[in-house]
Order: structure tokens, then C-alpha cells, then sequence
């Protein structure tokens, strides 16, 4: 039997030789491969666990997309806590991956939702601008960091703009767009918008309202895009236009950024 063993139709993942057993008899209940995250409340209880896990046969045969991709994502509310509905967790993640072509979720229940695993690294990790404070250090940080890797960012920040405009021209809004809730998978490169708990899809309140969650779902991308292009220069396309549009309104001190996007449009014909 192979050891690698499919996580979606996109992506597969190697399994150790011990837990192999469990994919062809698995035990009852599932089996927890590796914990991911877990949210606390103030006096320490659990409110939501986030693992890797191997489906077991009660799940397998409550889901039939858990026989087919055995090793998914679970994440699990405790009951006593108060929390979303997983049914519309699940359907909101169904429609955003009809949408954008990304692995459908597996199913819900009353306190879980489980959905395919996306085998990468969050956006925010691989952008030396998270959590920097003030903004204006990342200008400096721009200026510094290698033009091979401002470029590689771009990149990725264009493909997730462009799957965020995809779902806003369905009138889909995803409410949580931070950079951590976009994955970038690297074998192959894609890009993922992960996280739709907090989305309203087919919105259908008043346009200036669906404008301002728009801006908001952009607003970190918008901001990259500026920090990107303090250390590059001026670039094309819809994410930079938008940025600049934007501007004013993402940073106190427009004009320093605008300067030093000026700035580095000068570097780059000198260069």
C-alpha cells in the first residue's frame, strides 16, 4: 500500500508506517495524527480544538467524502460553549469552493465541522511585515529584504486578490480575510482562502454595505500590496491600483508611503 494517501483531489500526504493500519481498519472513533490549534477562554477552558486526524468508522460512515479522503481537518467546539452553527460553517465553505475550484469541505454535525487539509503555510508567515509595528518600520524592512522575495509575495498576493474578487462578484463575502486565513501550498504553488465560519454568501443588503465588507476582505491585501511596492516600485494590475486607491485610508501617514513608493520607482530605473 502506498504511503501517500490523498488529502483532497489536489493534494496527498505521506503517512508513517505505524498509523498505515488505520486507513485500511480503522478504529471506531477517530484518531488524532497532530493538534493544530486550539482557542481558550480567559478561565482556561477549551472552546475549540484543531487537529489532523484519520477518520474512524462512525465518521466514515456518516460522511462519505471521509472514506474517500480519511485524513482531514477536524475542528471541534466543546458543546458547553457557545458557537456558530457547523452546518452553516459548511455550507458556506461549500459554495466558496464551488466558486474558486478548492477542495469541498467533508461534513458537520452538531458541534464539528471537518473539511480537506490544505498542506501549507499561512500567508502571515511568509511576509516579514506581520505584526510590525508602527507601519512605518515595514518601509525600512521593503528597502532591506532581497527583490526575489518582494516578487515571490506579489505573486502570491495577486492570486489571492483575485480569488477574493471572484467571490465578491458573486456577492460572496468572507468577513475574516486576514493574511493568516490565506494558505500558500508549495508543491505545487497555489494559493488558498481558508476559514469561511464568519462569511455571508449571495449578500443581498444594501451595495454601500457589500462595499465596505469588500474593502474590509481587501484590506490586508491592500496594505501588503503598499509595503511590496515601497521595495519594488509602482506595479500593474487591479491589486495595485486598488492599493493606491486606497491608500489614504490604510495609513495615517499617506504621504510617507506615497513618497517612498516614488522613491522606489527611482531606485528601480536607476537599478
Amino acid at each position: 500500500m502506498s504511503s501517500h494517501i490523498p488529502l483532497s483531489p489536489l493534494h496527498t500526504i505521506e503517512i508513517a508506517e505505524p498509523l498505515r493500519h488505520l486507513l485500511v481498519k480503522p478504529q471506531e472513533r477517530d484518531f488524532p495524527v497532530v493538534s493544530i490549534a486550539r482557542k481558550t477562554a480567559p478561565d482556561g477552558r477549551e472552546l475549540v480544538h484543531m487537529e489532523l486526524i484519520i477518520a474512524g468508522r462512525q465518521t466514515r460512515a456518516a460522511h462519505p467524502l471521509a472514506d474517500r479522503y480519511p485524513v482531514h481537518f477536524l475542528k471541534s467546539y466543546h458543546p458547553w460553549c457557545f458557537h456558530g452553527d457547523p452546518g452553516i460553517e459548511f455550507e458556506n465553505n461549500r459554495v466558496a469552493a464551488e466558486i474558486l475550484g478548492s477542495p469541498a469541505p467533508i461534513g458537520y454535525d452538531a458541534n464539528t465541522f471537518r473539511t480537506a487539509f490544505i498542506p501549507g503555510k499561512p500567508l502571515s508567515r511568509l511576509s516579514p511585515f506581520t505584526d510590525v509595528e508602527p507601519a512605518e518600520r515595514c518601509l525600512g524592512i521593503a528597502q532591506e529584504t532581497a527583490p526575489a522575495t518582494l516578487i515571490g509575495l506579489w505573486r502570491l498576493a495577486e492570486e489571492a486578490f483575485a480569488q477574493v474578487e471572484k467571490l465578491h462578484a458573486h456577492r460572496f463575502c468572507h468577513r475574516d480575510l486576514e493574511l493568516h486565513n490565506i494558505v500558500v501550498c508549495t508543491a505545487p504553488i497555489q494559493v488558498f482562502l481558508i476559514d469561511f465560519e464568519s462569511s455571508e454568501r449571495a449578500f443581498s443588503g444594501p451595495d454601500e454595505v457589500f462595499e465596505e465588507h469588500c474593502y474590509k476582505d481587501k484590506e490586508e491585501l491592500l496594505r501588503l500590496a503598499i509595503y511590496l511596492q515601497s521595495g519594488l516600485g509602482h506595479q500593474t494590475g487591479s491589486l495595485a491600483e486598488q492599493s493606491l486607491a486606497a491608500l489614504p485610508n490604510l495609513f495615517k501617514s499617506s504621504s510617507t508611503f506615497l513618497s517612498r513608493l516614488e522613491a522606489a520607482d527611482q531606485k528601480a530605473i536607476v537599478g
